[in-house]
Formats: C-alpha cells, sequence, structure tokens
C-alpha cells in the first residue's frame, strides 16, 4: 500500500465503522452522512506555510464523499498578479473526491489529522446542503483575504451557521493576548524572507488583540479550539463538537510552529553598528574605503526609499485593509531617495550636499523622530519598536552630517 493509499484508508476507515447499521436508514437523510474537519500541517511552499483545512461530507449509504475545499486559486487568472498585489484576490470554493486533495498533501509530506464533529442529523443535512450550494460554479467564487476572509474562517463560518451562532459566540469570549502580527510572524518564522515581508507590511490593525474566534483564521488554530467546544445533545446534555479525532498520515511536517521570533535585540546590534559603520565612512577624508562605504550606505537608502514606495501604494492604491496606516512609513520614507546621488557623490572631497539634500536629510530625520514619539503614546499599539531600533540610528547620523558636519569641511 503507497502513502496515499494509506491515507485514504485511515481517513476514511474510521467513517466507515457504522455504514452497514446506516444501511437501512433514508440515504436522503443526515443521519447517514458524517461530516469531519480534515486539517493539513504547514507545507514547504510559502503560500502554504499557515496549514489548511477542509470539511469532509461523507453519505454512509451510498459510500459517496466529498472533500469541500475553500483553498482554490488559479495562478492562470486573468490579471492575476495585479490582483494580488491591489489585494482583490478571487478564490473558490471546489467540492472534489478526497483523494485528489490528500494525494497532494502525501506527496508534500504533510501530516493530516481528522476530526469526526459531533452533529444532530439536521446539522448534518444542513451542512451537506449548504456547501453543496455554495460549490455551485455560480456561488463558488469569493473575495479572499489572508486574516478575515480565506480557507479556515469559511469552513468555521459553515460550523457556526449550523450551530446557531454558538461556536462565535462561545469563541468570542475568550481570548489569550495573540493578534494577527504574532500569529503570522510565528507561522511564517521557517522562511526568514517571508516572516520579515509580512512584519514590515502590516500596520496598526494587525495589532489588535484577537480572540479565539479571530485566531480561528489559521487552520491549526481551528482544529484545536474545536476541541474545547461543547454542543446539547437531544437529551439536553453537553457533548464535545468532536466526537472523534485521529491522525490520517504521519507526514515529516507536523504542527510544530515556532513560536514568534524576538527581533529587537538584534535589531539594536544591527542598527547601532550600521550607524557606527556609516560615521566612520562620513568622516574619512578619503580613500578606497570611503568609497565603498558611501556605495554601501547610498544602496540602504536606495532599499529604504523603494521599500517606503511600496508601503505607501499599499496604503494608497490596494485592498491591503491590514497595511494601512503603516507606521513603518516614517522610517522607509520615500524622501531617502533624495539622498542617493549626494551621498554617493560624496565620496569626492570636494563635493558638498546641496540644499535639497540637506532638507531632506533633516525633514527623513524628523519625521522618524516624532513617529517613534507617536508609538509611545497610550493607545497606539502597531508592534514595530525593532524597526526604529535598526532604522533611526543610522538616519540620525546621516542627518547629523549632512546638516551639520558638511559645514565643517
Amino acid at each position: 500500500m503507497n502513502p496515499i493509499q494509506r491515507v485514504l484508508f485511515a481517513l476514511l476507515a474510521g467513517l466507515f465503522v457504522t455504514s452497514v447499521r446506516a444501511q437501512v436508514l433514508d440515504p436522503d437523510s443526515g443521519a447517514v452522512l458524517r461530516i469531519a474537519l480534515v486539517t493539513a500541517a504547514p507545507g514547504d511552499i510559502y503560500w502554504q506555510r499557515f496549514g489548511h483545512n477542509a470539511l469532509l461530507v461523507e453519505n454512509t449509504v451510498s459510500g459517496d464523499a466529498r472533500f469541500y475545499n475553500f483553498g482554490m486559486f488559479d495562478f492562470e487568472q486573468t490579471n492575476f498578479l495585479l490582483n494580488f498585489v491591489r489585494g482583490r484576490m478571487i478564490y473558490r470554493l471546489d467540492a472534489t473526491p478526497p483523494d485528489v486533495d490528500l494525494a497532494h498533501f502525501a506527496a508534500e509530506g504533510r501530516s493530516v489529522w481528522v476530526q469526526e464533529l459531533n452533529l444532530a442529523p439536521q446539522q448534518r443535512y444542513a451542512v451537506a446542503e449548504m456547501l453543496s450550494q455554495n460549490a455551485l460554479p455560480e456561488n463558488a467564487e469569493y473575495r479572499y483575504d489572508y486574516f478575515a476572509q480565506n480557507c479556515s474562517t469559511r469552513v468555521r463560518d459553515v460550523l457556526d451557521a449550523v450551530l446557531d451562532g454558538r461556536l462565535k459566540e462561545t469563541m468570542s469570549a475568550r481570548a489569550r493576548g495573540e493578534t494577527d502580527r504574532s500569529l503570522a510572524i510565528a507561522y511564517a518564522s521557517p522562511e526568514p524572507w517571508l516572516a520579515v515581508g509580512i512584519d514590515l507590511g502590516l500596520g496598526p490593525a494587525a495589532d489588535r488583540k484577537l480572540s479565539f474566534w479571530d485566531e480561528m483564521f489559521l487552520p491549526l488554530r481551528l482544529r484545536e479550539l474545536l476541541r474545547d467546544m461543547r454542543v446539547t445533545d437531544a437529551q439536553g446534555y453537553p457533548q464535545p463538537l468532536v466526537a472523534r479525532e485521529w491522525t490520517a498520515y504521519h507526514g515529516r511536517l507536523d504542527d510544530q510552529v515556532p513560536p514568534p521570533p524576538r527581533w529587537l535585540p538584534a535589531f539594536a546590534i544591527a542598527g547601532l553598528t550600521l550607524a557606527m559603520l556609516a560615521a566612520l565612512v562620513l568622516r574619512a577624508r578619503r580613500g578606497i574605503g570611503r568609497s565603498i562605504g558611501l556605495g554601501v550606505i547610498a544602496l540602504l537608502l536606495l532599499t529604504l526609499g523603494l521599500a517606503g514606495v511600496v508601503l505607501a501604494g499599499l496604503w494608497a492604491f490596494t485592498d491591503h485593509a491590514i497595511a494601512y496606516a503603516n507606521l513603518n512609513l516614517v522610517l522607509f520614507s520615500p524622501l531617502s531617495l533624495l539622498l542617493v546621488w549626494p551621498l554617493w557623490c560624496w565620496r569626492r572631497p570636494d563635493a558638498l550636499p546641496g540644499r535639497v539634500a540637506r532638507a531632506s536629510a533633516l525633514l527623513m530625520v524628523s519625521i522618524a523622530v516624532l513617529g517613534f514619539a507617536w508609538l509611545t503614546l497610550p493607545g497606539t499599539q502597531q508592534a514595530n519598536s525593532h524597526w526604529f531600533a535598526l532604522v533611526l540610528p543610522l538616519q540620525l547620523v546621516l542627518a547629523w552630517h549632512f546638516w551639520f558636519a558638511a559645514d565643517r569641511r
């Protein structure tokens, strides 16, 4: 038996244990349906870093099983890249035989877990009917949002609907202090470039405290939190929502998610080191070392400025609301671009920055200092002190030399 056959057997074996008894029931009744949440571990590819889930609907009389997956997208969509950049991604719900998606999970080495849900017959029927209607071509597509409308939140909302809102009511009352930023960075941290990019691009909306309901945008959190949910049976007694749970496939990729990285110490050391090296380069009179150093600083300023243009574009021209009002824009300032050429020309002893460059340097650092002051006020919530520790020391050194040191040459 190959790995794909094994995962299919482990997934479905538990669901067929009472199928013989079920043969006598009406095949159209919810009593013959089984509903299970299937969760896959995070994968190796960057868009798989947050895991995946779907709902399995199985008819124990006919043997038909459908995998309802809200996470489908197509690179061949018209204007796919443009829509991605603008935050207007279109995803869809697909209903497929279970082996289609499970074959991918097994081939990628991702562990798969199954949670059979303890739902009343009418609730099981409601889930199956809701999913089958949503999977119709005219209903399948939806506007995707990484934190608010994704494969996991859509599954969560289906379950909440058949539970008459009790899932949201229960989970909204509980929290543990997580934020969109802390969770996103933790799950992305195996890909450092992805974690850094996410952290840089998120605005203050990503730092609001999340309830357990909000945390369910992550498939592994939904899997975890459903274990705590209770429902009432026909006799009025509370029962776990998860009737049974098992591992369908043990892959090399499991559910161990590292904690969010603590960047402040490393960023502070790097920021102070950059500032001191820049000061030494700017104090040097001439030589190849000064030219190389000024070239490196100019490249850093070019990077800061271009990153600032991207951050401003996310705020002004896209639907990525979670990137709006990003305080990192005061550090990654487009004003940096006005300093690149004057700084490079400064490698010649007789070249001094002009008024525009000096004013730009002073304005750049003034905005950054005001941004840092804003960050210290009560009620502000963006968690970006590590970025100030990295960038602000260099900006202070550059502003000093552009405005004051140049007068002494």
